[in-house]
């Protein structure tokens, strides 16, 4: 499965990746933001995709916020 089927992505739309950063002190969290295009360019959604290594015990957590664009 790829990135725009996990988003839920509409066929025909553009994901586009708009930034990244990472958080810790051994940067065991990063942080990509992504928005969704229509066709016409226009922004509908923006996604936060956030995936966490914990230090104790190498355990990663992945989890997706998403935020409509009016």
């Amino acid at each position: 499965m790829n990135l725009k089927d996990e988003l839920g992505v509409a066929p025909g739309n553009e994901l586009r990746h708009v930034g990244s950063r990472t958080k810790g002190t051994m940067g065991q969290t990063e942080i990509d933001e992504y928005e969704e295009l229509t066709p016409e360019g226009k922004v509908i959604a923006r996604y936060t995709v956030t995936e966490h290594t914990n230090l104790r015990g190498l355990d990663t957590t992945h989890s997706i916020q998403k935020q409509a664009v009016a």
